[in-house]
């Protein structure tokens, strides 16, 4: 029993850092102009994650979010011929196939659309009244302004994700025309999909 729990998390473990290679790892992650700009919006509602409700918006928005992306990457598994599809699949020596790169960015996506889930969760699981003479109360306020920011900028970040898939996809629909215009039979115009 303990061996097949043990290859469970090895391959679930394996599976999360073949889509962090393919995402292109924390460098990607931290020069994404998507991260960079859910930053300075979340900090810029300040007034709306302040107030204690603001994970009811995300706990609303979130689901419908997650369906439509899961409905994109399954159209975008059938995008193209095959001849168009074996040329996007193609990998270069140092880095990831255009193919996987398109899908290691709807994969970031759902793992940010979880992970924003999961921070909404929390804060309301975590919204209880406290006695008014409890010493908690301190260690709270020290912690709330902070964990709400993170909940709140995760929010922020799944909304900009949804739009680098969509110019991911976009970006694949451009090298599908050049393909179909040129009739080529290299990738030259493909990268990897925008952070």
């Amino acid at each position: 029993m303990w061996e097949g729990v043990k290859k469970s998390y090895a391959g679930v473990g394996g599976i999360f850092a073949r889509y962090w290679r393919a995402y292109g790892g924390s460098r990607a992650l931290f020069s994404s102009p998507y991260l960079h700009i859910s930053v300075l919006l979340a900090a810029a509602m300040y007034p709306f994650w302040l107030r204690e409700s603001w994970w009811d918006t995300a706990l609303s928005t979130l689901p419908n979010v997650l369906g439509f992306t899961l409905a994109g990457f399954t159209i975008w598994l059938g995008f193209g011929d095959e001849k168009f599809r074996t040329l996007i699949s193609r990998a270069k020596p140092d880095r990831e196939s255009p193919f996987m790169g398109v899908s290691a960015g709807f994969a970031h996506f759902v793992v940010v659309q979880i992970l924003a889930l999961m921070a909404a969760l929390w804060a309301k699981a975590m919204n209880f009244p406290l006695p008014a003479d409890c010493w908690l109360h301190e260690f709270i306020r020290f912690v709330a302004i902070p964990g709400q920011y993170i909940g709140f900028l995760l929010f922020i970040y799944a909304l900009m994700s949804a739009l680098a898939a969509t110019l991911g996809v976009l970006r694949a629909a451009s090298w599908y025309d050049q393909h179909k215009r040129n009739g080529a039979d290299t990738a030259d115009g493909a990268s990897n999909p925008p952070k």
